[in-house]
Parts: structure tokens; C-alpha cells; sequence
């Protein structure tokens, strides 16, 4: 797990029409395609999921639980575009267990997304030994 001030991860990913449909599907909303004239952006939940694959996955890692997460949209990321997801490391207090992260999503040449995200360090406690009858 990489928490040192400045680290970075980085992801690639692209959102197809059939994670759009699932989403559709999951988040109940049947016919937000019908009521969006753009039926080529990709919604925003399935970004944010992106956000948390990299923080869970790649930085810091798995014992990692964001707190919270901001996020300004400067253009629309459309189906099936690949995106670069970018988090760097701003702050880390390792007494507390907390990090908090700049994020940024290109694609191609040009930042779609701004943003921060802030987690919580979950540490496993040192093994206890067993008791003794």
C-alpha cells in the first residue's frame, strides 16, 4: 500500500452500452434514456464507480473505505471513450488513518473531471494470541 505523500495510481477505463444498460437496470432508472436527448454520455454513477475501483484496487489498496468524494464535470464522457482515472496522494495522517486524494479523468488530450476524494486506512489489529485453557 503506497500512501506516501505525491503517490499516484492511475486506471484506464470505458464504459460500453452494455454496463450502461446495467446500470439502467440496477439503479431502476429504465427511462433515463428515453427522458435524455444524449443517449451517448455515460452516467455519472458508473464514473464514480471508477473512482472506487482505483482507490480500492490500485491506491492506497484494499483496506481502504473513501469518506468522501468530489467530483466537477467539465465535459461529458460518452460511450465507449477511454478515460484515464488519476488520484494522487495530498495528505496522508497515518495516527488517524486518513488520506486524502486529488483526482482528475482525461481522455485523450483533454480533463473531463476534477476533483478530491478523502478514505479512511483500515489496518488489521495485530494478531491476539489464542487463549490458553
Amino acid at each position: 500500500m503506497d500512501t506516501r505523500p505525491h503517490a499516484t495510481g492511475q486506471i484506464e477505463f470505458r464504459i460500453t452500452e452494455r454496463d450502461m444498460a446495467a446500470f439502467r437496470k440496477f439503479s431502476g432508472g429504465e427511462g433515463i434514456s428515453r427522458k435524455s436527448k444524449d443517449t451517448n454520455t455515460v452516467y455519472g454513477g458508473l464514473i464514480v464507480a471508477q473512482v472506487s475501483r482505483l482507490l480500492s484496487a490500485r491506491l492506497p489498496g484494499q483496506r481502504c473505505v473513501w469518506r468522501s468524494l468530489s467530483l466537477t464535470f467539465h465535459a461529458p464522457l460518452h460511450v465507449n471513450e477511454t478515460a484515464t482515472l488519476t488520484a494522487a496522494v495530498t495528505h496522508v495522517n497515518e495516527e488517524h488513518g486518513l488520506i486524502d486524494f486529488t483526482l482528475r479523468i482525461d481522455v485523450a488530450t483533454h480533463c473531463i473531471a476534477e476533483g478530491e476524494a478523502a478514505a479512511l486506512l483500515i489496518y488489521t489489529p495485530p494478531h491476539l494470541p489464542s487463549a490458553v485453557a
